[in-house]
C-alpha cells in the first residue's frame, strides 16, 4: 500500500509541476488562478468621417474680346523738314567694301608707308623704309600696288594698313560729306520752293511722242525717253542729267501707291567722294507723268 501511495504522490507531483511550470496560461487545470481573465469581445467602433461638401468653383466669365488696334502710319515728313535733319551717309567701309573694293578713281595718289616695302624690278629689288612717301597705283582685295615714283617701273605689294591710305580717304570723305550735305540741302529747298510757289508752272500734258495710249513711256530713236528727259530739264531730278546717263532700259509694268504704272531703269554716273561712279535708278511713271526717281536697291529718292 505504501508503494502505491508513493507512486500516486510522485505522479501527482509531476502533473502539478507540469501544470504550474510548463502548461501555458489559459490552459492550466490545477492552477487556474494563473490563467488570464477572459476578454469580452466588443464590436469595433466605426469612425465616422465627416464628408465635406464638394465645392465647385465658378468659372469666371471670359474676358471681353477687345478690337485690335492698328497703328496708323505717320505721314512722311515734308521735304523741308527732312532736309533739316541732314542727309544720311553710309560709312566709308560700306563704300569700299570694307577696304576690299576701293574704287579705281581713288588712284593714283601719294601715300606714306607705315611699314617697310620691298620694290622689285627686272634687275633686282630695293627696300624703302616706313615713313617714306610712295605712289599708290591701285588696290585689289585689300592689297595696294605701289611704285617709288610716278614714273618708276618698280613695284611693291602691301596691305592697305601698310600705308596711311585709310586716314587720307577718311579725311577726304568727312570733308566731302559737309559739302555734299549743303548741296542736298539747297536742292531740297529749291524743290520745296517750286512746289509751294503759286506761280510755279505745272508740267504740260504728255504728247503722243512721250507716252502711248496706255501711258507707257515711248522711246526715241537714240534709245532715250523724251518723257524722262523733260523731267530732268524741269529739275524734278538733278543728280541724273541727259549728259551723265549711260544707258536706258525698256519700260516695265509697275505699281505705285496702288496704281498701275511703268518703271524705267536708267544707268548713270553718280556723284561720290571718289568722283563719278556707276549707279542705277528708276523713274516711276503713272498716268503718263513721272512721279519720282529712286535708286535701285536702297529705294531712296534721287536728289
Amino acid at each position: 500500500m505504501k508503494s502505491l501511495f508513493y507512486t500516486l504522490l510522485i505522479l501527482g507531483s509531476i502533473v502539478a509541476g507540469y501544470d504550474y511550470f510548463l502548461n501555458p496560461p489559459g490552459r492550466k487545470i490545477i492552477f487556474k488562478s494563473l490563467n488570464p481573465p477572459k476578454q469580452v469581445k466588443t464590436a469595433p467602433l466605426k469612425t465616422t468621417i465627416e464628408e465635406k461638401p464638394t465645392v465647385v468653383e465658378a468659372t469666371p466669365p471670359p474676358a471681353p474680346i477687345m478690337p485690335a488696334v492698328v497703328a496708323t502710319p505717320k505721314p512722311a515728313a515734308p521735304a523741308a523738314v527732312a532736309a533739316s535733319s541732314g542727309p544720311k551717309f553710309d560709312p566709308i567701309e560700306a563704300l569700299t567694301g570694307n577696304w576690299l573694293n576701293i574704287p579705281p578713281s581713288a588712284f593714283p595718289r601719294e601715300v606714306k608707308l607705315t611699314q617697310d616695302a620691298m620694290f622689285k624690278m627686272s634687275v633686282g629689288a630695293s627696300k624703302i623704309s616706313a615713313g617714306a612717301k610712295v605712289i599708290a597705283l591701285g588696290a585689289e582685295n585689300g592689297m595696294l600696288t605701289l611704285a617709288p615714283t610716278a614714273t618708276s617701273p618698280a613695284r611693291a605689294q602691301l596691305p592697305v594698313d601698310g600705308t596711311d591710305l585709310k586716314a587720307q580717304l577718311n579725311e577726304s570723305y568727312e570733308k566731302w560729306k559737309i559739302v555734299r550735305a549743303e548741296e542736298l540741302k539747297a536742292i531740297a529747298a529749291k524743290k520745296q520752293q517750286q512746289t509751294a510757289s503759286p506761280s510755279a508752272s505745272t508740267a504740260s500734258a504728255p504728247s503722243s511722242s512721250e507716252v502711248d495710249s496706255s501711258g507707257k513711256p515711248v522711246r526715241a530713236a537714240d534709245g532715250s525717253f523724251p518723257l524722262l528727259i523733260a523731267s530732268m530739264k524741269r529739275g524734278q531730278v538733278t543728280e541724273i542729267k541727259p549728259d551723265n546717263v549711260t544707258g536706258w532700259q525698256e519700260a516695265q509694268p509697275a505699281t505705285l501707291l496702288g496704281k498701275n504704272g511703268w518703271a524705267v531703269k536708267v544707268s548713270f554716273n553718280a556723284k561720290t567722294v571718289f568722283g563719278p561712279q556707276p549707279a542705277e535708278a528708276q523713274a516711276l511713271v503713272v498716268n503718263g507723268r513721272v512721279q519720282g526717281w529712286f535708286f535701285i536697291g536702297s529705294g531712296e529718292e534721287v536728289p
